[in-house]
């Protein structure tokens, strides 16, 4: 890449070269003699090996020099695969761009897909006698060496762009850099050579996808993309001129940088506008005009106006996209191989699932909630559509950069009383209780134990399905313990949720105090809502080479596994539309089930539900950096020592979260979208009328539920199985029928 600037005018030339005197002006006689003989020998070589190619090249005796020097001049193919960093990127469901991800940001693109306009200015500007030289401008060349020992400087160009593919294409590093004599030979033998071998549009090509424009964009494409936002295809006159003059020294020529950058790149547009205009590609009116456009504010102001790297709004769901790639492909392909990669994601949810958090966190910050999370899923295959890591990526104080969502173990937190779905579908699921059964909450004390519910009140004994619509701690401690526990752990990991659980026998792990991830807490309520089908969250739709090759495409059925019955499916959604009901508004009048979780001394509140087409759990909670806890609720933690992960905040219900984040979210959510249809009951599923009395079956008088056809059913008569200390069942007394009137009389 041709690194000097270009003299305009003769003028310039001699107020340069009087310049260069002052600026170098030896301190003794002696320097003055050392530099004068170097920079002649210098140049006397740089001479003679200009006449000798000039001379060998032309005959039949040169073919052992130039398969000395050329022998290995790599395919055409090889310089674009093999030798060219690629960009990789990571782009949404509909195509949007997300993230690149590289070493060097490059994206080849072929000559056909780069603009005319480009190609024309970069001609102009760095090669004008590009296609009709031989790979070497020896008159220009000679007019560098004459420059270079007259000045004593090596200022003035004189590669052409083939050079400069062989340069910075062909040579490796060090040699490319040395200024050797044979390095100088080897480079002007190969250029000629190069030109024998490939045509002229594939050195361009090679060219304008390998050169530096500054600003870590590589290649044409990079380059158009990092400052204007457009394709190379897609360059105006204007765009493509100013393009043409950055490789010459991109970190000088710099348009975000200081005001002399600034200046600098101005000046040089202006010199590259003046070269188009002297080859008759612009007239001097037009390119005055180009030059007075607002292109450079425009283009500063887009750059001030782009999100910050990584950008906040998908960080942590780049993160986790590249952790796979990593896994998959590794290091090399993801940072070098110009894979695209196209993700689960939806922009436009993920925006929305992003402003509902922080606005969550905004509306409870009284009660020292500072971050939050949210992840949506389609419950059908487990594709993430948006995942919100914590309420701000950039943010140190609040560990913002830990994915909540809980796809890394360090993300896994406590979820409360949403936990009691795992206990009561492995009770119904083996038939020892159904939604009508009568739970506990009168009797506190369990296996020696204490224990007492969120508001310190006691209902008695009451069916399954208020139990869990109102969250009542006792009756899934006693289910949990009637039971078992490692009932309810091959339930809940059939369902995909793989934590251990610390204390699968103590009865108080119904209460989701063990960390989960939410990730796969959230898949596992997805095989309530899609029929029993367990599902794994996945972020990959789609990944493809370069040159298009699928190496890989998401089969939504591939992961699908029965793991409970559709029937037992359908009763739990049935059951988890309660909560909806109870808590959040008009929701209970759609399609949508739920449940709410709450951690001991508020340190973590979740709500957790979907509709039959999106899965979303959402969280707020209280994180510090450092190991204190700074909330100032410290004193609510009684069985744990509060910490920076562990911070208890004020009184905050999961169904505060419900009110506060999941249902805006769902609300906004469905403003776009058409609401699906209901669930439809499968033909495992029968209704019953049954008494309150003890849920058992009554032929009138009682209410409607529904069971698991021959697993689930109330196998007894109202009054047969009274709760301790219960009254005897009285029948109801039917009605007098009522007496025949007179028939009339004729």
């Amino acid at each position: 890449m041709k690194t000097r600037p270009v003299a305009r005018n003769r003028r310039q030339l001699r107020k340069g070269a009087a310049q260069s005197k002052t600026r170098r002006r030896p301190r003794s006689g002696r320097a003055r003699s050392i530099g004068s003989r170097t920079w002649l020998v210098r140049a006397s070589l740089v001479a003679v090996i200009t006449i000798s190619t000039m001379g060998l090249l032309g005959t039949g005796g040169t073919i052992g020099i130039v398969d000395y020097f050329a022998g290995d001049l790599p395919s055409i193919d090889q310089l674009q695969s093999s030798k060219l960093l690629q960009t990789t990127r990571i782009v949404d469901r509909n195509g949007n761009l997300i993230a690149a991800v590289y070493h060097e940001n490059r994206t080849v693109v072929p000559l056909s897909k780069m603009s005319r306009n480009l190609q024309a200015a970069t001609i102009d500007t760095e090669d004008r006698t590009f296609y009709s030289n031989s790979g070497v401008d020896y008159r220009r060349l000679l007019i560098a060496v004459v420059y270079d020992l007259t000045h004593r400087t090596s200022t003035l160009g004189g590669s052409t762009i083939t050079q400069q593919v062989v340069k910075n294409d062909v040579l490796d590093t060090t040699e490319a850099q040395s200024r050797t004599v044979s390095r100088k030979f080897r480079e002007l033998v190969l250029a000629e050579e190069m030109e024998r071998r490939y045509t002229k549009q594939q050195i361009l090509e090679l060219y304008l996808n390998t050169i530096n424009y500054g600003n870590g964009a590589w290649g044409a494409e990079a380059a158009s993309e990092t400052y204007f936002g457009v394709h190379a295809s897609d360059l105006s006159w204007a765009q493509a001129t100013f393009l043409a003059g950055l490789p010459q020294a991109p970190s000088v020529y710099d348009p975000f940088g200081t005001a002399d950058q600034l200046q600098a790149v101005k000046q040089r547009w202006r010199q590259v506008l003046d070269g188009v205009v002297a080859v008759g590609d612009l007239s001097a009116t037009e390119a005055d005009a180009l030059y007075r456009s607002d292109l450079i504010e425009k283009m500063i102001a887009a750059h001030k106006a782009a999100p910050p790297s990584p950008n906040p709004l998908t960080a942590h769901f780049v993160d986790y996209v590249k952790q796979y790639a990593l896994q998959r492909y590794g290091p090399t392909a993801l940072y070098e191989g110009g894979l695209t990669i196209t993700t689960t994601l939806d922009l436009g949810t993920q925006a929305l699932a992003d402003k509902w958090v922080k606005a969550g966190v905004r509306r409870y910050r009284s009660r020292a909630v500072n971050t939050g999370a949210m992840l949506v899923m389609n419950p059908n295959d487990g594709e993430i559509l948006a995942m919100v890591g914590s309420a701000d990526y950039a943010n140190d104080a609040i560990r913002g950069q830990v994915n909540l969502t809980g796809v890394d173990p360090l993300g896994w937190r406590g979820v409360g009383s949403s936990f009691k779905v795992y206990t009561y579908g492995a009770a119904l699921e083996a038939g020892l209780v159904t939604p009508s059964t009568l739970l506990n909450d009168a009797n506190s004390v369990i296996g020696g134990h204490t224990f007492s519910d969120w508001d310190a009140k006691h209902e008695g004994w009451i069916p399954l399905r208020t139990a869990l619509a109102q969250s009542r701690n006792l009756p899934a401690l006693w289910t949990y313990s009637a039971e078992g526990g490692a009932r309810v752990a091959d339930f809940m990991h059939r369902l995909g949720v793989t934590a251990a659980l610390e204390n699968v026998g103590g009865v108080s792990t119904t209460l989701g105090h063990d960390p989960l991830s939410m990730a796969e807490h959230l898949a596992a309520y997805s095989a309530f809502d899609n029929g029993g089908y367990r599902v794994s969250p996945h972020s990959v739709l789609k990944v493809t080479d370069p040159a298009g090759h699928v190496l890989e495409s998401f089969d939504p059925n591939g992961e699908r596994v029965q793991v409970i019955s559709p029937d037992l499916a359908y009763l739990m959604t049935d059951l988890l539309r309660g909560p909806v009901k109870l808590y959040l508004g008009s929701l209970g009048n759609r399609p949508v089930a739920g449940k709410s979780g709450t951690t001991e001394a508020y340190t973590g509140s979740i709500f957790i539900g979907y509709t039959p087409n999106l899965a979303v759990a959402a969280s707020l909670m209280h994180i510090d950096a450092g190991p204190t806890c700074k909330s100032g609720y410290a004193r609510l933690a009684t069985n744990f020592p509060p910490s920076g992960w562990q911070c208890p905040t004020s009184v905050l219900f999961g169904e505060d979260v419900g009110i506060g984040v999941w249902k805006p979210f769902l609300d906004a959510y469905y403003a776009s979208h058409p609401w699906p249809a209901k669930w439809k009951a499968p033909f495992g599923i029968v209704s019953h009328q049954v008494c309150k009395y003890d849920g058992g079956l009554v032929g009138t008088g009682g209410y409607n539920e529904i069971f698991l056809k021959g697993v689930g059913e109330p196998g007894y008569k109202c009054g047969a199985n009274p709760y301790p200390g219960e009254t005897p069942y009285l029948a109801p007394i039917p009605p007098p029928l009522p007496s025949p009137s007179p028939s009339p009389s004729h």
